[in-house]
């Protein structure tokens, strides 16, 4: 099943977007689910949703990223239930979403999601109000922040000539992909659903603290409301008044919608803003609807405007309100948060975008496996290699293994690693490639070298099949990787997806079935556990510095570095490898022909 996870701020017409989509993608024949996501319960955008899609499911008390298990499992059941799309409405005031929603989600299931760029919905004019500072300051570094994460940002309500923001989008991430939408006119949703960026956004740097303050910023309130009059009631211009009535206010959004046949519905979503309504004018005796408020203002000063906003507007009418809630968010507590995103599908490992970061690459030095150069070099001189050998190096990262084996052995080396970017400064080979589907012609090598990069592979008996086909009959390939033996502790569960290799980890006696398996005869394996503990004494040394240059922005684009966190995820590490449940391994085996 495709999904597309849509985000953007509140009022920015995400649920607009993703009807007019559901709408056009079941023309083509797919079939779609929707998933809606508040804070609070009885959404507005669940109402008006199930008027476009065929299946529509709500997570409701936390966003996405707090929600994720539910998420999850919504997703699970769409797909049981034969949706071939999903389109996923985050709550407006949500971000970090790649980080805490689309990288656990690419992570844990590879071959059952298909992850679509990640769409962001913005308003233009809101963009503007940013621009002249007329939202507070943690607000808008909210906004920018849905922003900065973006794979393409969705420029709203083309269909009404807005302001050109194109230079100001391109300010925070000059690589973004920008096309301007109209949930009302279908213009731009074609190029959305086609959109392939070159380059997906990374898990942001992101201040936590500034994120809860912004959230708490906002007072919510949801409710359903029946007005009941001796008169007959225009509910057009009940709900313009209502509207209007809060147009003063510092509004994000709010909306209503009819719960009558008659249907109906009516929005504002700016401060000063004429409401949009859409009402039948012919006039009821009695009318029932749902109310969603997000509003700069105190839970108790919001129920009020609101409530009088409505009693003024309907006057002479009775107004009862029921179901009412109003409330701050809570501080966002993400059940998952990954520090790397992989890639659009099959072609990035899972640990490549991880070991691009600069504070990981300042952690771990120049080595970025365990064992360094000293166990590649180990495992080399068990290649038989001679004069004029061909080697390739599969997840060759920056081309260190394969440096080395040119300084001692006089072969023809080849780096292969999905974030290669051709040829080196220093004339070596490193293409740009997926282990899955190796760019080489058969019986091209005489050696191959993968280090601590298998288990990161979403498909591995795929991947040492493409590894056997390069390798000529009687050539040997090294593999070291790492080794889980049992049970990972529950503390090192999020580190276990950051990384360390060990979400599709194998026993050593896995991988040897693996590699004998996929048409090798394994000749030697060893216990190369001491490299690990040395890249751990390596990383706890390195640590301090790395805080430091994090929390004084000498590395730019990264978060500050929790250290009581990172302390304790390293104590848990050296306990996993005492009790021998994480362990390192190297492997020699030759290709049978």
């Amino acid at each position: 099943m495709r999904i597309h996870i849509v985000g953007g701020f509140l009022g920015a017409g995400k649920t607009t977007i993703v009807r007019a989509a559901a709408e056009r993608l079941a023309e083509r024949g797919e079939r779609v689910a929707v998933i809606t996501n508040d804070q609070g319960s009885a959404l507005v955008d669940t109402s008006l949703c199930r008027r476009s899609a065929e299946s529509v499911q709500e997570i409701v008390g936390g966003c996405f990223c707090c929600r994720f298990d539910e998420l999850e499992a919504a997703l699970h059941s769409a797909a049981e239930a034969g949706a071939t799309v999903a389109l996923a409405e985050a709550v407006g005031s949500c971000t970090d979403l790649v980080a805490t929603v689309l990288a656990p989600l690419a992570e844990r299931h590879p071959e059952s999601f298909q992850l679509a760029p990640f769409a962001v919905v913005v308003d233009p004019w809101r963009v503007a109000d940013v621009e002249r500072g007329f939202l507070h300051d943690d607000v808008a570094y909210l906004f920018r922040k849905q922003i900065e994460e973006a794979d393409v940002v969705l420029l709203s309500r083309a269909d009404l000539s807005p302001p050109d923001v194109r230079p100001a989008l391109l300010a925070l991430r000059p690589e973004l992909t920008v096309i301007p939408v109209s949930g009302v006119t279908g213009a731009g949703l074609g190029e959305w659903f086609a959109a392939r960026p070159d380059v997906l956004s990374s898990p942001l740097a992101i201040d936590y603290e500034r994120y809860a303050a912004a959230e708490a910023l906002l007072g919510w309130s949801n409710a359903r409301v029946r007005i009941v009059g001796d008169e007959p009631i225009d509910p057009a211009r009940v709900a313009r008044a209502f509207l209007a009535g809060l147009a003063g206010a510092p509004i994000a959004h709010v909306k209503l919608t009819s719960l009558d046949a008659s249907g109906g519905r009516a929005a504002i979503v700016r401060a000063g803003d004429e409401p949009t309504v859409l009402f039948d004018p012919t006039p009821v005796r009695e009318a029932s609807w749902l109310v969603n408020a997000r509003v700069a203002l105190e839970p108790v000063e919001l129920v009020a405007r609101l409530k009088a906003a409505m009693a003024a507007a309907a006057e002479p009418a009775e107004v009862t309100w029921s179901d009412l809630e109003a409330f701050k968010p809570g501080r966002p507590v993400p059940q998952h948060r990954y520090a790397f995103r992989c890639g659009a599908g099959s072609e990035a490992s899972c640990c490549a975008a991880f070991y691009d970061r600069a504070d990981v690459r300042a952690l771990l030095g120049d080595s970025w496996h365990p064992g360094g150069v000293e166990l590649t070099l180990a495992m080399a001189e068990r290649l038989s290699l001679g004069a004029e050998s061909r080697v390739l190096d599969v997840a060759c990262g920056a081309g260190t293994s394969l440096r080395a084996l040119i300084a001692r052995w006089p072969v023809r080396a080849v780096g292969l690693d999905a974030h290669a970017r051709g040829e080196s400064a220093d004339g070596l080979e490193l293409q740009r490639g997926d282990a899955h589907e190796i760019p080489y012609t058969a019986g091209s090598f005489d050696a191959l070298l993968c280090e601590c990069a298998l288990s990161t592979f979403h498909d591995q008996p795929g991947a040492l099949g493409e590894m056997r086909r390069v390798l000529r009959p009687g050539a040997r390939i090294a593999v070291s990787d790492m080794a889980v033996e049992g049970a990972i502790p529950e503390a090192l569960e999020e580190w276990v997806h950051t990384g360390t290799c060990l979400s599709r980890a194998l026993t050593g006696e896995a991988y040897e079935r693996a590699l004998t398996d996929a048409g090798f005869r394994v000749i030697e394996r060893w216990d190369a556990t001491d490299g690990l503990r040395e890249l751990l004494r390596r990383i706890k040394r390195n640590l301090v510095g790395v805080a430091f240059a994090t929390a004084s922005g000498q590395l730019n684009g990264v978060a500050p570095i929790d250290m009581k966190y990172a302390r304790g995820v390293l104590r848990e590490a050296d306990r996993a490898l005492d009790a021998g449940t994480v362990r390192y391994t190297a492997m020699i085996a030759e290709r049978l022909p």
